[in-house]
């Protein structure tokens, strides 16, 4: 503890206002989403199904857009564009409560999921800027349990919220990212890194061509692209990613689909509040003082430390629905989450080229894809096998998320080693 709060103490202002920051869209996040079906289903009057489908679709959507969120930050000041997004995610939880026709309403939320998503990838692209690289795994895995902290007290605040108002969860919204807004506009000059010679500039892409030429603009993104997709290592982590995710993205829901099929409704609902209450502590208790110990040295090993607490936590909830030993196993399970979340995002910072960090993180940012397909993988396996092949599956589909991890740290080791008539120049100093 004493050791966190020393480092905290010595991060830049402009770093402790993210924290913060993130913390504050967290609390409004999960305010509004627990609210959402209810949203959707009462004022709106969508049937369950199509709740699904808006919510499941507006996700893939956002997270498909922050690719262009990320290449954005790389092309304007980034503590401005971040301005702009909650600036838009302010109108948008103001609007929500006014409108109920679902075209209208399934745009707005489109909006919402895109603002979101671009914001998240901006903001881990200018932490990183900010941050020295050898406090980056101590930050981020600082702000991944601020963020969980947010996870587990918002929906209890949004609850709180709807009985003041029935769009109250909105409001709410609204006002805690007004409240987050405010710090990045009166210290906005903070947000400055320092240039090569020495010579503060704004912490974005000082050196990127200015964006507005749209025929341009579209060129230029291309190019990102076509760089994005020769980077073997870049490939094969996101697909890890996307594999893992899918595993450890939607643990409440799928372990809910394979609770009812086995328990009784009242048994299922309790289970499912110890596993909730598991994940949320073991994250929050643990997440700096794992994620401080990471090295970009030493990152496949922990991914392989984190792989094995999935597949182990995963065999011990197949066995039994007892409590104590499934949340014993829930527990084992998420230090799994803990290692691999602040490892992917260091993995992708230490290969990032210099101005392409927020394309990067916004590729990196497509893994999200497997919080939407879990569910679905779950749902087909628990319908036409026993429930515990579920568990099975999922062991299988985290390995091969591991196996991508490790041709990932092989390909950027690789793209290290310079070329034998490269490294003869280099000696040579032609």
């Amino acid at each position: 503890m004493k050791d966190l709060l020393t480092m905290v103490r010595g991060l830049p202002p402009a770093v402790r206002i993210l924290l913060l920051c993130a913390t504050a869209r967290s609390l409004s996040f999960f305010a509004v989403l627990a609210y959402m079906p209810i949203f959707l289903h009462d004022p709106v009057g969508m049937n369950g199904a199509a709740i699904g489908y808006v919510l499941g679709g507006c996700l893939l959507v956002g997270t498909v857009a922050s690719v262009y969120g990320g290449y954005l930050a790389d092309r304007f000041t980034k503590v401005d564009l971040m301005i702009a997004l909650d600036g838009v995610l302010v109108l948008v939880y103001l609007a929500l409560p006014a409108v109920h026709q679902p075209l209208v309403v399934l745009a707005v939320l489109l909006v919402a999921n895109t603002a979101s998503s671009s914001m998240g990838v901006t903001a881990n692209a200018l932490l990183a800027e900010l941050v020295p690289s050898e406090h980056r795994a101590k930050v981020f895995s600082l702000r991944y349990s601020l963020q969980n902290i947010g996870a587990a007290v918002g929906p209890f605040l949004g609850v709180a919220s709807v009985a003041a108002s029935s769009g109250g969860p909105f409001l709410l919204a609204a006002a805690i990212i007004v409240a987050a807004l405010l710090p990045l506009i009166v210290f906005r000059r903070h947000f400055t890194v320092l240039a090569a010679d020495g010579a503060a500039v704004p912490a974005a892409s000082a050196d990127a061509p200015a964006a507005s030429d749209p025929e341009k603009s579209a060129e230029s993104f291309r190019a990102v692209l076509k760089v994005m997709r020769g980077d073997r290592a870049l490939t094969w982590f996101t697909l890890g990613g996307i594999f893992s995710i899918v595993v450890y993205g939607p643990l409440l829901t799928f372990m809910s689909q394979y609770l009812v099929l086995v328990e009784d409704r009242d048994t299922a609902y309790r289970l499912v509040a110890y596993i909730s209450a598991a994940n949320a502590i073991v994250v929050i208790s643990t997440q700096y003082l794992v994620g401080s110990r990471l090295k970009d040295n030493t990152l496949m090993r922990w991914l392989t430390w984190g792989t094995g607490a999935f597949v182990v936590g995963l065999v011990a909830m197949s066995l039994s629905t007892q409590a104590a030993l499934l949340v014993a196993a829930v527990a084992l399970f998420t230090l799994g989450e803990v290692i691999v979340v602040p490892a992917e995002y260091m993995f992708i910072d230490s290969i990032a080229p210099d101005g392409l960090r927020g394309s990067y993180f916004g590729a990196q940012n497509l893994v999200h894809i497997g919080v939407a397909v879990g569910p679905v993988v779950c749902g087909f396996l628990l319908q036409h096998f026993a429930p515990a092949v579920m568990f099975y599956a999922l062991v299988a589909i985290v390995i091969a998320g591991w196996w991508f991890y490790v041709i990932g740290c092989r390909a950027a080791a690789a793209s290290a080693v310079p070329a034998p008539a490269e490294a003869g120049k280099a000696v040579s100093g032609v």
